[in-house]
């Protein structure tokens, strides 16, 4: 269990936070989007791989039992299903960084 008291009661408004800051703040979310879509990519290539469609060249792995093409699709799935997590919590960031940028204009 987290103990609130050991990161300080912060008043609201008492942080002054600049625009430098929350541009700082974006560029790490768009860094971490750029992770993101490397990472849906390579899983897109390594179903286009087991299927043989990735590059002309290469021969469909025809040999390949029905159990495998499920077991790679169940691990794709599974990472598909972090990185929506990860773009939710991205977003939920995104929201509040925003808001931050607002509060500081009106001030």
């Amino acid at each position: 269990m987290v103990d609130e008291d050991a990161f300080g009661n912060f008043p609201e408004g008492s942080m002054n936070v600049s625009e430098s800051n929350i541009r700082l703040l974006l560029s790490a979310i768009a860094l971490e989007e750029i992770a993101l879509a490397h990472i849906v990519n390579s899983e897109a290539e390594k179903i286009q791989y087991v299927v043989g469609t990735l590059q002309p060249c290469l021969e469909p792995m025809e040999n390949i039992a029905a159990h495998d093409l499920l077991a790679v699709n169940h691990s794709v799935c599974q990472l598909m299903e972090d990185v929506l997590l990860r773009e939710v919590m991205l977003q939920m960031r995104m929201s509040q960084i925003m808001g931050a940028l607002d509060r500081t204009r009106m001030l």
